[in-house]
C-alpha cells in the first residue's frame, strides 16, 4: 500500500482543499483529485478502495455528481474484492472492517444524489453564488474605498466567466445585487455590470448546467436588479 489509512485520508483532503482554496469549483477540485491519485490506486486492491471510498466520500457533499463519475465509482466500489484486500494484510482488523462500512454508505448514498449530464466541469448555482458572496463580504470588511469593488470581483472570476454563460450571468447578477443592496449604485464599472445584464436571454443558458428552475430564477433576480438600478 503505497500511503497508510490516515495518510490517504489526510492527503486526499488536503490536496482537494488546497485546490478549493486556488479558486476551483468543487467539481474541478475533485476531478483534478482523481486524476492525481488514479495510477496510485491501481497499485493494490486496498488502495484501490481506500482512493475510491474516500473520493466518493468527498463527492457526496457537492450539489451534483457528474453521470459519468457516478457510474465510474459505482462499478469501482462494487467490484472492490475484501477478500484480496485481507490477504494484502495492509489494514487493521478496525481498518478493514471500517472500511467496508464506509464503501457501503457510499455505495447506497451515491445512488440518491441528483446527476450533471452537463460535460464541461464547472460551478453548480447555489455553490456560485455561495462563492460570490463570500467574496464579497469579506471585501467589503476589508477595504473602506470601495472603489475598486468591481474590478477587483470579475478579475477573481474571470476565469469561471469565460467558462460559461451560466457562470457569467450568475457572478453578475449577485454582483449587482450586492451592489444595490450596498447602496454601491456610483461606483466605477456599474454600467458596465449592467449592460452584461441587459444583454440576457435565457436562451444564452438553456444547454448548459442549471436546471430550468434555475435558469428561471436566475432571469428573474436580472429583471430585478436591472429594476432597481435603473
Amino acid at each position: 500500500m503505497v500511503f497508510s489509512y490516515e495518510e490517504y485520508e489526510e492527503y486526499i483532503h488536503e490536496d482537494y482543499n488546497e485546490l478549493i482554496e486556488e479558486k476551483m469549483s468543487r467539481g474541478e477540485a475533485i476531478a483534478r483529485t482523481f486524476n492525481e491519485y488514479d495510477m496510485l490506486a491501481k497499485k493494490s486492491e486496498t488502495d484501490k478502495a481506500l482512493f475510491c471510498t474516500i473520493i466518493s466520500e468527498i463527492s457526496l457533499s457537492h450539489e451534483k455528481i457528474p453521470y459519468t463519475f457516478k457510474n465510474y465509482m459505482e462499478q469501482s466500489l462494487t467490484e472492490l474484492d475484501f477478500k484480496v484486500i485481507k490477504q494484502e494484510n495492509s489494514l487493521t482488523s478496525e481498518q478493514y472492517i471500517d472500511l467496508i462500512n464506509r464503501k457501503d454508505y457510499v455505495l447506497q448514498e451515491l445512488k440518491k444524489k441528483p446527476l450533471d449530464y452537463y460535460p464541461r466541469v464547472c460551478w453548480y448555482y447555489e455553490e456560485l453564488i455561495e462563492k460570490v458572496q463570500k467574496f464579497i463580504n469579506i471585501f467589503l470588511i476589508e477595504n473602506e474605498n470601495t472603489d475598486s469593488i468591481i474590478t477587483d470581483m470579475l478579475q477573481r472570476f474571470d476565469r469561471d466567466c469565460k467558462n460559461t454563460n451560466s457562470e457569467k450571468f450568475i457572478v453578475y447578477t449577485t454582483l449587482a445585487e450586492n451592489l444595490y443592496n450596498q447602496g454601491l449604485t456610483e461606483v466605477d464599472g456599474i454600467e458596465d455590470v449592467k449592460h452584461v445584464l441587459q444583454s440576457f436571454s435565457i436562451e444564452d443558458v438553456f444547454d448548459e448546467q442549471l436546471t430550468e428552475d434555475e435558469q428561471e430564477k436566475l432571469a428573474e433576480r436580472i429583471n430585478s436588479v436591472l429594476t432597481k438600478l435603473k
